[in-house]
Order: structure tokens, then C-alpha cells, then sequence
């Protein structure tokens, strides 16, 4: 029999979305996988679509009598897998699985060794992700692929949110639960995961993750969280990456990642016209990488010198 696969979804209030995310689990051809959702005490019409889907015997809900804090949520969703499942599968509430994910995601991770997490192409709205991983590259070592997220912003999008991984139980077991004082407590367990374990990857799109004005990723990144919290898992994080060789010029472009990703940000809200968010922001970089802010906006002066040169439009940062 082919390993249980636990689908975890916790959901709050999610009745725009939520219809579409549970039929695309429940159509999945995969033989051997449950379904838990953890509803949050929902007041809109969430409970009334998920009591739609009772009748089959792969849906198990779990509805709290209070409202938890959200990744308080997402950690009991985690705990309701089953002992002997093998691997975990989150999916929230405006996410999508496309047909075949769970199959393929299986079967990347079964051909190497140690897998701790596998990954695929994806969609972020309409947007199709391929990442950075070389057609037919299916494995890479963890801590290589840690080395280059800390290096390589654009290898970021390999390892980019829970709906487009499939997680091994047993690493989870090993290295989790989440931590709920973060937002973005995925990212900071994904990372220290690559440090322990190795990564599969398939090359076609199996997953929708939703992105849009109410998401919870675009409000943490218009609130500037993401970059804040990037410095924790990104720099502070580096003294648990046991298993990642770093060199001082690496570390220092680690460093200068960070800053410039911040300085994009306030420059950003600056161009807006608010000063106070950016003024907060800056309190919030780490007195060991701000040296690197005055490279950075020379950084950005530059791109716009050159559009300058080009003829073309400054436009406000995103």
C-alpha cells in the first residue's frame, strides 16, 4: 500500500474559497491519503460547506469551540495526523491541489534519501513558479539548497509556502512544532528542515497557492513583516545550520540580502508618502547587517539611473 499522506487544512472564516479547496483534495487520484479540517470556530457559512463533504469516509473534521490564534490553529492541524501517516500536506482555505499532486509529490520523494520536504512548479494566482532547479534535477541535498536561499534570492521561490510542499511526518516530528510568535513560522521551519534533511523536486505545476489583496502572505508583506522576519530566519537562524558551510563573504551577502530587501521596502512606503512606516521598518534591521544600508541605496540608485538612461519610468517600488 502506497505511505498515508495526512492533507491538513486549517480554516477560518473561509467560505469565499473554501469549496474549491476541499474538491480539489477529494478529487486527487492518490489511493492512501486523509482529510482533516480544523475549522477555527468559523462564524460565516464555513461549517455549512464542510458538513457537505461529511459523508466521506477521507474527511475528518475537527471543529475548535473558540477561536485559537491563527498558526495556534495550524499547529493543532498538525496534530491531528495520524501517527503512521508519512507525509503532511497543507493546504489552506484559498489554496488549490492540481490533479496528480499528491501522486507525483509521493513518488519525487520516495527516489532519494532522506527526503525532508518536496516541492514542485506552482501557481501563485496566475502566475505559474518554476523556481530555480534545472529541468530534471528531482534531488538536491538540503543543506545545498539552504546555502542557496540564504545566497540566491531568487532561489527562494523553491521552498515558497506550506500549500506548495509536501512535508515528511517524520521530519516535522524531529524539528517542529511550528513556533506561533512568528508569522511566517513555515518559513523558519522549512529552513531549519534543509539543514537536517534533502529536497525533492517535481517539474510540472501541481499547486494554486492564493494570492490576493486578503491573503495572509500580501498583507504580511505590505505590513513589511516578511522582511522583518527574514532576518531571523535568514541570519539569526545561521548558528542552528549546523550542516551549512558559509564563508565570511557569503555571510556578508547574506547580510546585504536582507538589507536590500528592507531598503526596497521603505523606499517603497517613502515613495508613498509614508514616512512613519518606513522610519519603523529601519528600527527594525539588526545593528550587525545595517552597515550595508548605505551600498544598498546606492544599490537602488543605480537601477534608477539607469531607467533614467534608458528613457524609461521610475515607478514606485512594490
Amino acid at each position: 500500500m502506497q505511505p498515508l499522506v495526512s492533507v491538513l487544512l486549517p480554516v477560518y472564516n473561509g467560505e469565499a474559497y473554501l469549496r474549491a479547496a476541499i474538491e480539489s483534495v477529494l478529487a486527487q487520484d492518490y489511493p492512501n491519503f486523509e482529510f482533516i479540517i480544523v475549522d477555527n470556530a468559523s462564524t460565516d457559512s464555513t461549517p455549512a460547506i464542510i458538513a457537505e463533504y461529511a459523508n466521506d469516509l477521507r474527511v475528518r473534521v475537527v471543529r475548535n469551540k473558540k477561536t485559537l490564534p491563527r498558526l495556534e490553529n495550524f499547529m493543532k492541524a498538525f496534530s491531528q495526523a495520524a501517527a503512521e501517516s508519512k507525509w503532511l500536506k497543507v493546504i489552506g482555505d484559498d489554496d488549490r491541489l492540481l490533479p496528480g499532486c499528491l501522486a507525483e509529490m509521493v513518488r519525487a520523494g520516495k527516489k532519494g534519501k532522506k527526503v525532508g520536504m518536496v516541492s514542485s512548479y506552482y501557481y501563485t494566482g496566475e502566475e505559474l513558479i518554476k523556481g530555480v532547479l534545472p529541468t530534471g534535477q528531482e534531488f538536491v541535498e538540503g543543506p545545498v539548497l539552504l546555502h542557496r536561499l540564504l545566497l540566491e534570492p531568487p532561489a527562494r521561490s523553491v521552498v515558497h509556502s506550506p500549500a506548495s510542499l509536501l512535508i515528511s511526518h517524520q521530519a516535522y516530528k524531529e524539528l517542529g512544532p511550528i513556533r506561533t510568535d512568528l508569522l511566517h513560522a513555515d518559513s523558519e521551519l522549512f529552513y531549519r528542515t534543509l539543514n537536517r534533511y534533502n529536497f525533492a523536486f517535481v517539474h510540472k505545476p501541481l499547486t494554486v497557492t492564493g494570492y490576493h489583496s486578503e491573503s495572509g502572505q500580501a498583507g504580511s508583506t505590505e505590513k513589511g513583516y516578511t522582511f522583518q522576519e527574514a532576518y531571523l530566519v535568514r541570519y539569526h537562524n545561521l548558528k542552528y545550520y549546523d550542516n551549512l558551510e558559509m564563508t565570511i563573504p557569503e555571510l556578508e551577502k547574506v547580510k546585504f540580502n536582507l538589507v536590500n530587501d528592507s531598503t526596497g521596502f521603505m523606499l517603497g512606503r517613502i515613495a508613498r508618502g509614508d514616512f512613519k512606516s518606513a522610519w519603523s521598518h529601519l528600527k527594525t534591521i539588526p545593528p550587525a547587517t545595517i552597515y550595508h544600508l548605505p551600498l544598498s541605496l546606492a544599490y537602488f540608485t543605480g537601477l534608477a539611473i539607469k531607467k533614467l538612461l534608458r528613457g524609461e519610468k521610475i515607478k514606485s517600488l512594490k
